[in-house]
């Protein structure tokens, strides 16, 4: 099952042409660091994509899908499915995904929905998620604000919290928060995006930053086209996917 699941998404972050040449959608390469409060940090490194595409009338399909590996860490993957309604003021529908490495695995699944002003986006989801290796399962939100500068600048930031019970060990809450950006050339289809996202845990008093960089080649138009017409939910979740270990 895993190693389907790796094949899938490497498969889907690669498919720029076909079906998705309508919409908007992008694949890309990605390195972050993320370091612990304890001190602990690793580096990681990896290749990311998205892809949308219509159905009938206003229904949208959406597949977003990364791999990642570390020196210090596991290959870790995700895989997200996507399926909404959307048109020029709002995105309504929902998600399903998993993610995880060689020892773990997560599934979740959630609502999400959007509403667009002319140079900002507000968009939320809620999510439950389960992960039967460690015995866990929790639900969460999050809340992101979107600003575009123009059509190929984006400035976005998000706060979520989740609460999480830990068969054996009681529950725990996290919250997450983080801030980021994108911006695409005039004369290429090409994008860097730099993030830092924040998440911590009450109980167990442990947090953790992430920073990230990320070079994209993005086809069907600009980063407000994809926003409103294409594959603009791989970042749903924002922080708090790191959570539920997306």
């Amino acid at each position: 099952m895993r190693n389907w699941i790796i094949g899938a998404a490497a498969v889907l972050a690669l498919a720029v042409p076909g079906v998705a040449a309508a919409q908007t959608g992008y694949v890309g390469a990605v390195v972050s660091n993320t370091e612990f409060d304890a001190g602990d940090d690793f580096d990681a490194y990896g290749v990311e994509g998205a892809v949308a595409f219509a159905g009938s009338g206003s229904i949208v399909f959406e597949v977003d899908a990364a791999l990642s590996d570390s020196d210090d860490t596991d290959t870790g993957y995700g895989l997200v499915g996507h399926v909404y309604s959307r048109n020029d003021s709002r995105l309504i529908g929902g998600f399903v995904g998993v993610a995880g490495s060689d020892d773990s695995e997560t599934w979740t699944v959630g609502v999400e929905a959007a509403k667009y002003y002319t140079n900002w986006t507000l968009a939320g989801a809620v999510a439950y998620g389960n992960n039967d290796d460690f015995g866990s399962d929790g639900w969460g939100a999050n809340a992101e604000a979107r600003y575009f500068i123009n059509d190929n600048f984006r400035l976005n930031g998000n706060i979520g919290w989740a609460t999480i019970d830990y068969d054996g060990f009681g529950e725990d809450d996290a919250f997450s928060y983080g801030l980021g950006g994108e911006y695409q050339f005039a004369s290429l289809p090409v994008s860097v995006a730099a993030g830092w996202s924040h998440v911590e845990f009450d109980e167990v008093d442990t947090e953790a930053d992430t920073l990230s960089l990320a070079v994209r080649y993005n086809w069907g138009g600009t980063l407000r086209d994809r926003d409103r017409n294409g594959a603009s939910q791989a970042n749903v979740l924002g922080s708090l996917g790191s959570a539920f270990g997306l």
